[in-house]
């Protein structure tokens, strides 16, 4: 038998290896085809055809093939003969032991069981067994050490491993709830679903949020706050590019989907961000796809639905009538949030906000003014007249900036608000009987703000549009 194998392992066509496992010498074995899928396409289908022979051969010979790929390959011929099974990324014990393995192998002390220990394998779920290895290695050579405080450099590695995937992007946390103005309802309800994902909130019986849905007009802090959940519930962020997921071959969008999902649950308690999730599902409506979207719109919904690991979702939307009906309903997300205009109040908080990030003493400034001058501003807006107020000082001889470049700044813009004012209105309309505000106090029939263009009006059940 062992000079048979030195005779075959020199064999490189692979009809002629599929050839000799089917021959009598081979009775009673295993076959192993790594890395096999470059010959699993329809230009080779002789070797689709043969591998489907085998797989219909009497089972008295005792014989097992295995196909291996370092992806999931979707091959449509194999559907009733091979089944399929996806090793999954390590788990916690897993990375636990390879951490020892590599401090044992490298005769660095490290005692089990620490807070150590468990900071580094909790910060390295994601990783494969490989990456996970040398990863470990890399940072002892390196620093010649392996502490908590190398955790950063566990994060960098992973963050360029993910960013390899093509769909996945690892965002840092930055900011916090006091940099983001307005939104109280909001922020009260984060902050409130933060706490499901500690110890004593499980033993008390509460179970992990599955996520939210942020509704509104451009500009208004939808994406800006999705970034500073991570750093208030101290979770790592993802962000999922759809239009990345899409690919070429029959079957590849869905495969990236599912590593996509399957990555954000290796690395849980996550937060997984869909940003203006109605562009990429764009092209379900009119199908010219052929049905590539639809495919992976169901994959997200299912996964959204059944998803076992703590992984919470944000989903941005700027066009409600771009949404399918089935991403709305319950179950989906715990809550769907209206993200408005900001009001007079929350404009001024902004304004504040911003002021002092260009390190200004903000009791030079007169809010009231910069408030009543802002109506129908967004935050986005509000942001880019401080900055062109800072341009107007600068350019006249390097001055301080004050209230009045803010206001001229003001001017000079024409607000989306109302170049889209029609738009505008019936996002409000489709809210007022479908979402939460996110914000608190809304001006409604009697408001004051912005008359005689309201960019804020009652509901008017004739004009409410249904999408």
């Amino acid at each position: 038998m062992e000079q048979k194998f030195e005779e075959f392992k020199d064999e490189k066509d692979p009809l002629d290896i599929l050839e000799w496992f089917t021959g009598d010498e081979s009775k009673n074995s295993i076959l192993i085809l790594e890395d096999f899928h470059p010959f699993l396409t329809n230009e080779n289908f002789g070797i689709i055809r043969y591998i489907r022979e085998i797989c219909r051969n009497d089972s008295i010979l005792n014989k097992t093939l295995i196909i291996q790929t370092p992806f999931n390959l979707y091959v449509k011929e194999f559907e009733k003969e091979i089944p399929i099974l996806e090793i999954e990324l390590p788990k916690y014990e897993t990375i636990e032991a390879i951490l020892n393995s590599v401090t044992l192998d490298l005769h660095y002390d490290m005692k089990p069981d620490s807070e150590d220990v468990r900071e580094i394998v909790s910060a390295s779920k994601g990783l494969s067994i490989m990456e996970a290895e040398w990863t470990y290695r890399k940072i002892i050579a390196q620093k010649n050490r392996l502490t908590k405080f190398e955790i950063p450099l566990i994060v960098k590695e992973k963050e360029q491993i993910i960013k390899k995937s093509g769909v996945l992007e690892y965002f840092h946390p930055q900011g916090n709830f006091k940099e983001v103005g307005g939104m109280e309802n909001l922020k009260e309800w984060l902050d409130k679903r933060g706490k499901a994902f500690t110890k004593d909130a499980k033993d008390f019986g509460l179970v992990s949020p599955k996520g939210v849905m942020l509704l509104g007009i451009p500009g208004c802090g939808k994406s800006l706050i999705s970034k500073t959940i991570s750093n208030e519930w101290e979770l790592p962020l993802l962000k999922l590019d759809l239009g990345s997921v899409f690919g070429s071959l029959v079957g590849e969008s869905e495969a990236r989907m599912r590593e996509a999902l399957t990555l954000s649950e290796a690395i849980s308690p996550s937060i997984l961000w869909i940003d203006e999730i109605e562009k990429g599902l764009s092209g379900i409506s009119n199908g010219g796809d052929g049905g590539t979207s639809a495919k992976v719109f169901g994959t997200l919904l299912t996964w959204m639905q059944e998803k076992k690991n703590e992984v919470f979702v944000i989903a941005t939307a700027n066009n409600i009538s771009a949404l399918p009906p089935e991403l709305l309903r319950k179950g989906r997300f715990d809550e769907i949030f209206f993200v408005d205009l900001p009001s007079s109040n929350e404009r001024e908080e902004i304004f504040k906000i911003h002021i002092e990030k260009k390190q200004r003493d903000i009791n030079n400034f007169n809010l009231k003014i910069l408030s009543e001058n802002s109506k129908g501003f967004s935050g986005a807006e509000i942001e880019e007249a401080v900055n062109e107020a800072l341009f107007i000082a600068y350019d006249d001889n390097g001055r301080e900036v004050n209230t009045d470049d803010i206001v001229k700044a003001l001017s000079d813009t024409f607000p989306l608000s109302r170049t889209m004012s029609d738009t505008v209105k019936d996002l409000r309309n489709w809210a007022k009987v479908r979402a939460r505000f996110a914000s608190s106090g809304r001006c409604q029939a009697s408001c004051r703000e912005c008359k005689p263009n309201c960019v804020n009006p009652p509901l008017n059940p004739k004009s409410l549009r249904i999408f």
